[in-house]
């Protein structure tokens, strides 16, 4: 049974004059100004910038934790006022993310409670959650007993198990060593060609974005702005060696760097 079954002919996400200022005169203070952004259903779309670009701020606009201070945010052809249902978010701090005192079963289920969901059916999602991302037999063990990207994977099955429209990732594969970071990234590309998840993943690492997406949006500026959308003209399947050797990888990110390197 899949997961997500998604329409890819229309737009899950767009902004139209995003702008966001903090302080007691937001307008004097913009961090993010006048940002137009669109994602296609299934599509999977990385974006970068330099240190301080607001690339955070920016995610945490779109998943309703942050409201802008002007423009507008369509989330499935509706104004997002809040955290939208049908969103999932996968944080950076797998540590801070997931509870200590419940078991991988339970933190998988736990975003499906009071969701009209029957119990057989929540446990049914986590576990198939779980055997995607390769856990099957952890659910009675504690956060405390898996290694860090064990409990990443576990964030991201409970993301899976949540079934969203859209998934948001904020530089998920950051506090994890490089070996386990490749296997991530792989995982993640994974499970968008099975389930066609339409992810937003934002990230600092440039060959991470070029590896993982159909377009990189690149954010430059004071206040910040799209600077530029690169098309990844890359076949897929993809993985970490043929990839990487591809030419077209080299190109598309030898441009990414660039535009980020021209503030």
């Amino acid at each position: 049974m899949d997961l997500m079954t998604q329409d890819t002919s229309t737009q899950v996400l767009t902004t139209a004059g995003l702008t966001k200022g903090f302080g007691a005169d937001p307008g004097a203070n913009l961090v993010i100004g006048g940002l137009d952004l669109s994602i296609a259903r299934g599509e999977f779309v990385c974006v970068v910038g330099p240190s301080g670009a607001g690339k955070t701020t920016l995610l945490r606009c779109l998943s309703g934790l942050e409201r802008p201070t002007a423009g507008t945010i369509m989330f499935d052809g509706e104004p997002i006022d809040g955290p939208p249902r049908h969103l999932g978010m996968v944080f950076q701090d797998y540590t801070r993310s997931l509870m200590p005192w419940m078991n991988v079963l339970q933190n998988v289920v736990f975003p499906l409670r009071d969701k009209g969901i029957s119990k057989a059916e929540m446990r049914e999602r986590a576990e198939e959650s779980l055997a995607a991302v390769g856990l099957a037999g952890t659910e009675s063990k504690s956060p405390w007993q898996l290694s860090g990207g064990m409990q990443q994977r576990v964030a991201i099955a409970r993301a899976l198990a949540y079934r969203p429209h859209l998934l948001l990732m904020d530089e998920p594969f950051a506090s994890v060593d490089a070996q386990t970071r490749a296997e991530l990234e792989d995982l993640v590309l994974r499970l968008h060609g099975r389930y066609r998840t339409t992810i937003l993943l934002v990230t600092h690492d440039v060959d991470e974005a070029a590896y993982l997406a159909d377009r990189v949006v690149v954010l430059g500026g004071r206040p910040t702005e799209v600077r530029e959308v690169v098309p990844v003209d890359l076949p897929r399947p993809r993985d970490q060696i043929t990839t990487k050797s591809l030419p077209k990888f080299t190109e598309a990110r030898a441009r990414i760097l660039g535009l980020i390197a021209s503030r």
